[in-house]
């Protein structure tokens, strides 16, 4: 038998080899015991170690989670009186989201002072700048992003504070972006649901110091211009002092601000929701490219630059809550994210303000509220966003049928009451069939509280009412024909608490008015996948090109 030599400076007791001859010394055997209560102990060290540095990574795990939600501001969802519908679920039982997206020009922060050019500013409450309504389906399969210009005339309706103190009255005509020094963000959410008539679930609010370090954190943002650019600032002119040479240029830090912000380079306020939503399209392209959204450090400067500059509604202000709402996000196809900016004309009493073009948009939030792809691909037969609406029939006694005849509009005298429990439903009423040709409409007041609008009209008033049923979107059901009075009685209910235009998921018996499937043709839109959209540089004014 060949003997088996102990390693170098290790007796062959030490080294848990047996003595020749099978047999196990008392040396060894105690040798070998202690080993045992040796290498138990190591292992409860390592294991106490172990634990140790989980205990340490989840504490500091914890600490970071508490950091980011600490970094988050948070306010009321809704700080107004506007009441909005919400779309009944899918067969699965999902529902949209509604999210409203808001950029603010506010200095209150020395950050946001030395990017806003304008410390003497810094006092006064922040404007609604950038304002767009994201609408993601109930299926998650498409997403639509839909911008009002900051310089269109709304009604604002009434909104108060935060801390519920001070109450701020309804304006009429009054721009948009003004909303948000009435209360807040949740003033401009109100505003919103007063304009379409939907139910908002959420809003996000970023300021100028986000902006800049969410287009570090990506590592900049592909934008496209036609010609070479310069925004050349002058004082008591305007300009952002961008330079940008002919084609793609990664934008980041100031100069992604600059881009948002640019408006003279495009030649009005609608160029700049164009500009704005090709830069965001372009962001949605970078995260998915750059692994942004998987990668840990990555994800980690993102974290902190959004929730630095974040204000979101009470609900959602926590990043798991935030993270599992893009998670919803990152599901849709960017070739299904839709850009577009809603129809608007010239304000009548001021050339630089624009209007709503209501006919259009009121087409557009009938689709959100129905849920209908903005861009059409999942219709059969639906050839994407363009076109107008479908002229085919509509079922038989869901809507009011067009009037037989022409009526004379400014002889038909009807009153309007509000039943419906939110305030001044009677006089935005009035105000809409007034602007509609009824010159002779009139608000009154009682009318109680009923949960169905309704129209009442007299013998030989058929025409008359079905004309008024036209103008305000209301179904067949909604008119009851009663005695033989010469004027009409219009009954707001509270299936009906926002907007001019009847819901489209309403009806007095349950019935519904089918929502239109396009786009109406004055609409341009753009998706997130198309990386060949260049903006249109209008050479006038302090714009210089080199």
């Amino acid at each position: 038998m060949t003997n088996v030599e102990p390693m170098s400076g290790e007796s062959s007791a030490d080294s848990g080899i047996p003595e020749l001859g099978g047999r196990t010394s008392a040396r060894q055997a105690a040798a070998r015991q202690g080993g045992r209560k040796g290498g138990r102990r190591w292992i409860r060290i390592t294991a106490a170690a172990l634990g140790l540095t989980l205990v340490a990574g989840c504490g500091a795990a914890y600490l970071y989670y508490q950091h980011l939600n600490g970094n988050i501001q948070s306010g009321s969802k809704n700080l107004s009186d506007a009441k909005g519908s919400k779309t009944a679920p899918n067969a699965a039982g999902q529902t949209p989201l509604n999210i409203l997206l808001i950029g603010t020009d506010s200095r209150g922060s020395a950050a946001n002072v030395a990017l806003g050019g304008a410390a003497d500013d810094a006092g006064r409450p922040g404007l609604a700048d950038v304002q767009m309504l994201l609408h993601v389906s109930a299926d998650r399969t498409n997403a639509s992003m839909i911008s009002i210009p900051r310089d269109t005339l709304v009604d604002i309706p009434t909104c108060h504070s935060e801390d519920g103190k001070t109450t701020y009255p309804a304006t009429k005509h009054t721009m948009i972006n003004e909303a948000l020094p009435r209360g807040g963000p949740g003033c401009v959410l109100g505003t919103w649901v007063k304009l379409t008539g939907l139910d908002i679930d959420h809003y996000m609010m970023v300021d100028f110091a986000g902006v800049v370090s969410m287009a570090d954190a990506v590592g900049g943002v592909p934008v496209c211009v036609n010609m070479n650019l310069y925004d050349r600032y002058q004082p008591g002119v305007g300009g952002t002092d961008l330079k940008l040479p002919k084609g793609t240029s990664y934008i980041k830090g100031e100069q992604a601000l600059q881009w948002l912000r640019m408006r003279d380079a495009w030649g009005d306020d609608i160029g700049r929701t164009k500009a704005q939503h090709l830069y965001l399209s372009a962001m949605i392209r970078q995260l998915k490219k750059n692994g942004s959204l998987s990668d840990p450090g990555r994800l980690m400067s993102l974290a902190e630059a959004a929730t630095k500059s974040l204000t979101v509604d009470k609900p959602i202000a926590d990043i798991k809550k935030l993270y599992d709402l893009g998670s919803d996000l990152r599901s849709v196809p960017t070739e299904r994210t839709t850009s577009l900016t809603v129809p608007v004309d010239t304000a009548p009493s001021d050339p630089d303000r624009l209007v709503l073009h209501k006919q259009d948009t009121d087409q557009i939030w009938k689709m959100l509220l129905a849920d209908t792809p903005i861009d059409g691909k999942s219709l059969k037969g639906g050839d994407g966003a363009s076109g107008g609406a479908s002229a085919g029939p509509s079922p038989s006694g869901t809507t009011a049928a067009a009037p037989a005849r022409e009526i004379n509009k400014g002889s038909v005298a009807v009153t309007v009451q509000n039943a419906s429990g939110a305030t001044a439903r009677a006089t935005e009423i009035k105000d809409a069939l007034i602007e509609a040709g009824f010159g002779k409409a009139t608000a009154i007041g009682g009318g109680g509280s009923e949960e169905s609008t309704v129209l009442t009209y007299g013998s030989g008033q058929s025409a008359q009412a079905q004309a008024i049923a036209t103008a305000l979107d209301l179904p067949a059901d909604a008119l009851k024909e009663s005695g033989s009075s010469r004027t009409l009685s219009l009954v707001i209910g509270s299936d009906w608490t926002s907007g001019t235009s009847y819901p489209a998921s309403g009806g007095a018996s349950g019935s519904a008015k089918p929502a239109p499937n396009k786009l109406p043709k004055s609409v341009e839109s753009t998706t997130a996948d198309d990386d060949k959209s260049c903006m249109t540089v209008n050479p006038q004014g302090h714009i210089y090109t080199y």
